[in-house]
């Protein structure tokens, strides 16, 4: 039961102003494509740009959902008594069911189609999370966040795939703006689950209000999914090439891999980095990550028109020298600003590294769209789940300055990798 300040504000509210701050995902696009994508102008009269919308509104949700189960965090540490070592077995299982849903996520898609499967696991997911907000048991919250995790990734590779696709219909760079999306997402989930809590709802009243605004943009902003008959069909590959898996597929996953773990490092470490190592309060330590964020967010919506502007290959290398300059100065300066700006660069570089990287795998030969990007979320996706162990080892024996340097040379990996990967496949092509 709804009491106090929360039965004044939760109605008039939080309903439109999480609408409209949805909204301002579709306000911001459309003025980029007004203002910087004037090319993109004619082929927005020529096709309608409802598809866009969904594929965005995609991103969002599941971006939303996963920041809605970081709060609960604290609530079920508390709850059950666990300490840090339990807690983090139990988080363990959103990325086990992450991983073992990987392998399904392509042939779901190509059985059923995008519409269905992202529908299907948004519901899955605001069920896990209404679930586990009730704090019943250990052995229920485990089990919700295998499925958690698992209908993440299935939401996850099904927007890689749809937006790779309308790429191709529409013959345009459209991803970093889709993946813009997720970003945003994030962020609004987080604001509105802070507000909730900081209001004094209990947790199971914050996730109802969260996952019901989420619900309706499933059901109202991503109905221009795409189905099973708009999707490439891998049937028309031989036998050989369905089998077989080029090269440069595995190489992107690993790109991804280095990409996920340094936003990983961002978002396990950040906070900790800031108070241990710069002295800065707890309460505020978030903030460090809030600069990344931000940052992220802004830079993929104004991605597509970069490398309209730029080229896919400058965008990606100078994103990834950046990158490698913010984890560096994070590191080497001993100052709050320079982490805070450090922080900040590393947003503005890494934002638009995995979404081009993704871009460019569904224009690779040989291999169908669904089985590319399945495979590269595969080997990328275990960059989340293995980079802030990596990270937690190496600052337990030579201090957090040195594993974000080493992030750091991974990032300039990335771009010496990237400058020639796409200069050899430009030279291929003409």
């Amino acid at each position: 039961m709804l009491k106090g300040p929360a039965s004044k504000w939760c109605g008039p509210f939080f309903i439109p102003c999480a609408a409209l701050a949805f909204g301002t995902v579709e306000v911001f696009s459309y003025l980029c494509a007004r203002f910087f994508r004037k090319d993109m102008t004619q082929t927005r009269h020529r096709h309608s740009s409802h598809p866009l919308i969904s594929n965005r509104m995609a991103f969002g949700v599941v971006g939303c959902l996963e920041a809605a189960w970081s709060p609960l965090v604290p609530y079920v540490k508390s709850a059950f008594s666990l300490d840090e070592g339990q807690l983090g077995t139990l988080m363990l299982c959103s990325g086990l069911g992450s991983v073992l849903a990987l392998p399904f996520a392509g042939v779901l898609c190509s059985r059923f189609g995008v519409k269905k499967t992202v529908w299907t696991s948004a519901f899955l997911m605001i069920a896990a999370l209404l679930s586990i907000s009730l704090l019943v048991s250990v052995p229920l919250t485990a089990a919700m966040l295998l499925v958690f995790g698992a209908c993440t990734i299935f939401i996850d590779v099904s927007s890689n795939i749809n937006g790779i696709v309308l790429e191709r219909k529409l013959r345009h760079h459209l991803m970093s703006g889709f993946h813009g999306g997720y970003s945003l997402g994030t962020l609004i989930g987080a604001l509105v689950m802070s507000i909730l809590f900081s209001i004094g709802l209990v947790p199971f009243a914050a996730i109802a209000i969260t996952t019901l605004l989420t619900l309706v943009t499933v059901l109202l902003g991503s109905r221009g999914l795409l189905g099973a008959e708009n999707l490439p069909d891998e049937r028309g590959a031989s036998k050989g090439e369905r089998k077989r898996i080029p090269a440069v597929v595995i190489v992107i996953g690993f790109l991804c891999f280095i990409m996920y773990a340094s936003e990983g490092s961002i978002l396990g470490w950040g906070a900790v980095f800031a108070n241990e190592n710069r002295g800065v309060d707890m309460k505020h330590a978030g903030f460090m990550y809030v600069a990344f964020a931000v940052m992220m967010t802004i830079t993929r919506f104004l991605g597509d028109w970069l490398v309209y502007k730029l080229g896919q290959r400058r965008v990606i290398v100078c994103g990834a020298v950046l990158a490698c300059a913010g984890f560096a100065i994070a590191a080497l300066v001993p100052h709050v600003a320079a982490t805070v700006i450090g922080f900040a660069m590393v947003g503005l570089g890494a934002a638009n590294l995995v979404p081009q990287l993704v871009s460019y795998a569904g224009e690779i030969p040989g291999i169908a769209v669904q089985n590319a990007v399945s495979i590269i979320n595969a080997i990328g996706y275990m960059g989340i789940l293995v980079g802030p162990v990596a990270i937690g080892f190496i600052a337990r024996h030579f201090g957090l300055e040195v594993s974000f340097c080493c992030i750091s040379a991974l990032c300039l990996v990335v771009g010496v990798v990237t400058y020639f990967m796409l200069g050899r496949s430009r030279k291929v092509r003409q």
